[in-house]
Parts: C-alpha cells; sequence; structure tokens
C-alpha cells in the first residue's frame, strides 16, 4: 500500500496532464475540425454534433507527462524502464490509430497489422510473451519462441480492435479500460507484482483525466489512435502480469478481464460472417450490444425525450455494469483454469441472453400502457 501511496500524486499528474489536453482540444475544434472532426452520419453513430475524434493525443500527453516525471526510486526505475519501451513499442499502433482519425482511410487490416506490430515489439523489447495457454499442441507450439512472440503479437492486436469495437458511446471503452486496469491493479497486488500494479494504476489515472471531458457530455471522443492505444497498453498489462508470474495468473483469467470487448468482438464476428448476414467482419455496423441498449432500453423506456446526449451517456452505465461480471471471475480465480473457463461461458451466456432479450424488445421494464393495464385488470 505504501508503493500505490507514493505514486499516487503521479497518476493525478496524469490525470491532469490527459484533462487539460482533451479540454485545449475539444475547445480549439474549429481550429483543427477540418482533420479531427467525426461527422455525425453513419449507421454507428448516435452522436449528433461534429466531435473532434484526436482524445489519443490527450492520453499521449499524460502518459508523457508520468513518465517523465517517474520518481527515481528504485521501483520508480523499473516503472520507468517498463514505461519507456512501452510507449516506444506502442508508436505503430498510435501513428496509424492517428493517420485513420486525420484521414479515415486506413483499412481494417493495415490497422490491425500495426497494433500486431506493437505486440511484437513490446514482447520483444520486454521479453514477455505468452509461453502457456494449457492446451494441449498449442502449448507445445508456444515452447518455440518465434511461435510464442507471433501468438503475443496477435493477441495484443485482438484485445486492441475489441476496445475499437467497444468504443460507441460517451464513456464506453474509456470506463471499461478505466475497471479492466483496475481489476488488473488488484491481481498484480495479489500476486505481489508492484510495478504492473503502478503501470495499472498510473494508466487508470491518465484514462480518468481523458474521461472527464468525454463523460458525459461527449466534447472529444477517444478516436482510433486512443482506442487501439488503450487496448494496445490493457493488453500488454495483461501479458506482463502471465509472463512475469508464471503459475500464479492463468491467461485465461486475463483473457477473462478483458471479458466484455473480447466477447462483444467475437459474436459481431459471428453475426457477420452467418449464413443470414453475409457481411464483411470488419464493417461497422449498429447491432452491438450498446447499440441495441440504447435505441430498446434508454432511448425507448427509461430516458424517451430525453436529450440526445443524456441517453447516450446514460448507455455507459449498463454496459460498464455487465463488463465487471467477468471481471469478477478474473478476480476470484485467477490461478484455477476450471474456474475461469466456467466463470467465461457464464459471462457469455450473459452476453447472449441479454442480447436476445435486447432484439426482441423485452428486456427489465414494460412500456407505460401496459403497466397501467395491468394495474387495471388487478380485481
Amino acid at each position: 500500500m505504501e508503493i500505490t501511496v507514493q505514486f499516487l500524486p503521479l497518476a493525478g499528474l496524469g490525470l491532469l496532464g490527459a484533462f487539460f489536453t482533451a479540454a485545449f482540444l475539444a475547445a480549439t475544434k474549429r481550429w483543427h475540425g477540418k482533420l479531427s472532426l467525426d461527422g455525425s452520419t453513419g449507421v454507428q453513430k448516435f452522436h449528433t454534433t461534429p466531435t473532434p475524434r484526436i482524445g489519443g493525443l490527450a492520453l499521449l500527453v499524460g502518459l508523457l507527462m508520468v513518465h517523465a516525471n517517474v520518481p527515481s526510486t528504485a521501483l520508480g526505475n523499473s516503472v520507468y524502464q517498463t514505461l519507456t519501451l512501452l510507449l516506444a513499442a506502442g508508436l505503430p499502433a498510435f501513428g496509424i490509430g492517428l493517420m485513420e482519425d486525420f484521414t479515415k482511410r486506413v483499412s481494417v487490416k493495415i490497422r490491425l497489422l500495426a497494433t500486431a506490430a506493437s505486440g511484437l515489439l513490446a514482447a520483444l523489447f520486454l521479453g514477455a510473451a505468452i509461453r502457456q495457454v494449457d492446451v494441449p499442441g498449442l502449448d507445445f507450439l508456444l515452447t518455440f519462441a518465434p511461435f510464442a512472440l507471433v501468438f503475443t503479437s496477435f493477441a495484443v492486436a485482438g484485445v486492441s480492435n475489441s476496445i475499437n469495437i467497444i468504443d460507441g458511446f460517451n464513456g464506453l471503452a474509456g470506463g471499461v479500460v478505466v475497471l479492466i486496469l483496475g481489476t488488473l491493479s488488484l491481481i498484480a497486488y495479489e500476486v505481489a507484482d508492484p510495478t504492473v500494479m503502478v503501470l495499472c494504476l498510473l494508466g487508470a489515472g491518465v484514462v480518468l483525466g481523458f474521461l472527464l471531458v468525454n463523460f458525459p457530455r461527449g466534447f472529444i471522443f477517444l478516436g482510433d489512435a486512443g482506442a487501439y492505444s488503450l487496448g494496445y497498453y490493457v493488453a500488454m498489462m495483461a501479458v506482463l502480469l502471465v509472463a512475469r508470474n508464471p503459475g500464479e495468473v492463468s491467461p485465461w483469467a486475463m483473457l477473462l478481464a478483458c471479458g466484455y470487448p473480447v466477447i462483444e468482438t467475437l459474436f459481431s464476428i459471428y453475426r457477420r460472417v452467418s449464413r443470414r448476414r453475409r457481411h464483411n467482419p470488419g464493417a461497422p455496423d449498429a447491432s452491438h450490444l450498446h447499440s441495441l441498449v440504447y435505441r430498446r432500453l434508454v432511448s425507448r423506456k427509461i430516458m424517451p425525450g430525453a436529450k440526445a446526449w443524456k441517453r447516450n451517456a446514460a448507455t455507459s452505465p449498463f454496459m460498464w455494469a455487465y463488463a465487471a461480471v467477468p471481471m469478477l471471475g478474473a478476480l476470484t480465480w485467477p490461478d484455477s483454469l476450471l474456474m475461469v473457463i466456467a466463470w467465461l461461458l457464464l459471462s457469455f451466456s450473459v452476453y447472449q441472453r441479454f442480447y436476445k432479450r435486447m432484439v426482441r424488445g423485452s428486456v427489465f421494464f414494460r412500456s407505460r400502457q401496459a403497466h397501467q393495464s395491468a394495474l387495471s385488470e388487478r380485481p
């Protein structure tokens, strides 16, 4: 706990750096809007005002301020060196994401390859790769360093893309990332890994600074640079925990900590390639769970007639609550393969049932007319 207290001012510095940068970018959008604004037209768009989508720059400033002021203690040196290598390796993911934010012309394949490159570089720089997943055959292949590096790089790319996929409403992706980093920091504390614990807390502080401008009004968005960078950071924290604490932290528990975005991504791919929906797996759509919650639950039953930004912001807490379900399993059984897989299946079952209810429109609340009709029929 003394280590955590020692680094709290540094987390506050990262928070302030991200906050003031995000606020500045939002206030000066008329200067850079031709390049940075995200329009309000598109199948997956739920905002009504063109908004800057370069929140990734605010995150970068926050992390750089943290990096420049890491205390010169023994642990501070460990955190400083690890963060230096993480930032350097993350440049491909951040750079290609920022290019997409400005041009809107970078293909999904190129962005995925860039995040995979960042994962590969981080695994090489930090000497951290996934070497065991408790799957016969695959574990044998992971004993070969080249295969382990490639496997790790694409796992990082997958998590990075999953954070980008859930980035649909004010505060949604940022809030989920804060929850994931909080979960990983607690697991790091339990296995006595202060370096990863501190890195998770510092990252969460930076994201909270961005969220002060992004939630609830949505004055600035993460954009691809922000979403991919956060996904990369989260994924590498999970990889570091597994690589540095073999036998104490299961890679499946790390997958569970990132359960909501990963499940959303896998289910979205299934939807898009199913026989009834012959869509490009990488194409955007408005059928994600968070989109259905916005339309079927928040807009129709909880806040009908409310301003668009209020309905937008009210969607995120529902998804934060669901995101906590798989995280609880990761926190409770970080080293138990059987319990983690059971909890992963439970989390997917909850998602599937919730999704079906959203599609059918029969969620937790009946319409006002149906409720009044039911009351009038009582004796």
